[in-house]
């Protein structure tokens, strides 16, 4: 069981991806809604994986939240989004111990999206 944060502006997506978590056995220590928020939580608490969407509340993105937090931690990041785009590959291709997951997300994707990421880093 993997502990677990989801960086995520709508509700109701975050609602359904804590439920497809809760069903896989994982636990959601806290949701939030902008990338200050999990810069915030993140400092404070020790996740095994962020579930992190690109496009969020505030001034940051996803990925400007992920540059902040790897300086000063190496949680695995799952970038979950429907940004495919090249530039956002590349992006997120600089920020390290990281993947993205594509959305609309099933929980079986989900499921090895996870098992990916937090095998990797619990070997």
């Amino acid at each position: 069981m993997a502990k677990i944060i989801i960086v995520e502006d709508e509700a109701i997506v975050a609602m359904a991806t804590k439920m497809m978590l809760t069903k896989l056995s994982h636990e959601v220590i806290a949701s939030v809604s902008s990338a200050e928020q999990a810069i915030i939580e993140i400092s404070k608490q020790k996740y095994d994986l962020i579930l992190m969407d690109i496009k969020l509340k505030g001034i940051l993105d996803g990925i400007q939240a992920a540059e902040e937090i790897r300086k000063t931690d190496d949680t695995a990041i799952l970038f979950v989004t429907g940004n495919s785009d090249a530039k956002t590959k590349q992006r997120i291709s600089s920020i390290t111990n990281s993947s993205i997951l594509q959305k609309p997300v099933m929980i079986e994707d989900l499921r090895n999206a996870i098992q990916k990421n937090f095998l990797l880093n619990h070997e």
